[in-house]
């Protein structure tokens, strides 16, 4: 009951947030835009991440998270083997988990099959987009080649454990229903709401008191076009 509240009014917030803004949509397709008002943004800085073993040393990974990336890892070995194409290891992983879609930075086929489990990885300790924490709510406007999904399902949003050379997140397969559980949050997958915006964009909202201290990255989860693993970063300071 007291998450089915939160969620509701999450949800009224966000409409009302998104009945304020005004802003045009951004130019370009798979752009990330943080709004600076209800009528600008700025667009937050892109990096490519790369796919690396899982060496978390702040957090264990739990046996739900172990869970979900064997079954992932399995069902994508079997495509891999079973089909002769990069498309065949896809639905592999499909079959195992329907969130699996994200291509390693080479987009081979070994890291398409093995990327659940594993560490995505970005250079650099920090994001060169900083932003004051104010007890305000974030809110991202990204333009895709539609907004026909259901954006809980195309996209995840990540604090990332960092360190002075890089930034690193275990890649998790899980059900976009899972957002904001225990699980999650403690995987670092921070819970937001989402809806369209314009013709070919969604506005994101990440709520005040699911921010804190840190490296963020927004994930366009779709490995049907992706050849690498482009993420845009801000940082809360």
């Amino acid at each position: 009951m007291k998450k089915f509240l939160i969620s509701i009014a999450m949800f009224l917030a966000t409409g009302s947030t998104f009945a304020q803004v005004t802003v045009s949509e951004p130019e370009f397709i798979g752009s990330y835009n943080i709004l600076t008002s209800d009528s600008t943004y700025a667009a937050l800085p892109k990096e490519s991440g790369t796919l690396g073993k899982h060496e978390n040393k702040v957090k264990k990974m739990s046996k739900w998270i172990r869970g979900l990336a064997d079954l992932a890892g399995a069902g994508g070995m079997v495509g891999a083997a079973t089909a002769g194409s990069v498309d065949g290891v896809i639905n592999g992983i499909r079959v195992a988990s329907t969130a699996s879609r994200v291509a390693s930075a080479a987009g081979t086929v070994s890291g398409l099959a093995g990327s659940s489990g594993m560490d995505v990885i970005f250079k650099g300790g920090h994001s060169s987009y900083v932003l004051k924490s104010d007890g305000q709510n974030v809110r991202l406007l990204i333009k895709g080649e539609n907004n026909e999904y259901d954006p809980m399902d195309v996209y995840r949003i990540v604090r990332f454990n960092e360190s002075k050379k890089e930034r690193r997140i275990q890649w998790v397969e899980f059900e976009s229903a899972l957002i904001g559980s225990e699980e999650t949050k403690k995987a670092g997958y921070v819970q937001f709401a989402g809806q369209k915006y314009g013709e070919k964009s969604y506005l994101l909202t990440i709520p005040a008191s699911e921010l804190e201290k840190g490296e963020y990255g927004i994930f366009f989860t779709s490995i049907i076009t992706a050849t690498a693993i482009p993420v845009g970063t801000f940082r809360v300071k």
